[in-house]
């Protein structure tokens, strides 16, 4: 599982990548380092999802393509204790608490990346880039102010619909609700410009 080890310091902050469908934590690094502008007080670690998809065979998935929400939130629930450890031995090995850490996820690593933060308290903040919100627990801890959650779609996004994520981010009962930022143009990918300001949220 691929890190980025910068210099040591106590203000360091910790960005948890979680990759989409055939990619890879590795990818996920690439992205963010490009655009974190000579930041060295920020270490970027990034799991690989456990499946070889056969239609990414040089990638890495979290779990099998459908369209079926229940299939997509079990498999994310399934996933997160696993994630959520390596989150943890990760703060360990670098002595950086959970009010310091991120996490950053992409298409399905939004999933995943919502079922850890609904079931551990392993981050502080969230960036959820061209992916469902599927987990409706997260929503009180954010009108708490115990999670600082960004929502980043794409415009031209053929995969996640903006008006599904639109209900994903409606507000609560008690008015609640994630920050939300469509790009224009923008199709399903993480590009310079959602990783851009998935590390101006995740490390502010």
């Amino acid at each position: 599982m691929p890190d980025v080890d910068p210099a040591s310091g106590e203000d360091r902050r910790m960005v948890v990548a979680l990759h989409g469908y055939g990619g890879t934590g590795a990818d996920m690094i690439r992205s963010l380092s490009a655009v974190r502008a000579g930041r060295h007080d920020v270490v970027m670690v990034a799991p690989d999802g456990p499946h070889h998809p056969e239609l990414a065979p040089e990638g890495r998935a979290w779990y099998p393509i459908t369209s079926q929400e229940s299939l997509i939130a079990r498999w994310s629930r399934e996933l997160a204790p696993e994630v959520a450890r390596y989150v943890e031995w990760e703060q360990e090995r670098y002595r950086i608490p959970a009010e310091r850490t991120a996490l950053v996820g992409f298409s399905q690593g939004v999933s995943v990346a919502t079922a850890v933060l609904a079931g551990f308290r392993v981050a502080r903040r969230a960036v959820f880039a061209c992916g469902r919100i599927l987990g409706g627990d997260l929503m009180e801890r954010t009108g708490s102010g115990e999670i600082d959650v960004l929502v980043v779609t794409g415009g031209s996004d053929r995969f996640v619909r903006g008006e599904d994520v639109r209900s994903d981010t409606a507000p609560g009962r008690d008015g609640t609700r994630f920050p939300h930022v469509e790009v224009p143009g923008l199709g399903h990918e993480f590009n310079n410009e959602v990783a851009w300001l998935s590390i101006e949220h995740a490390t502010r």
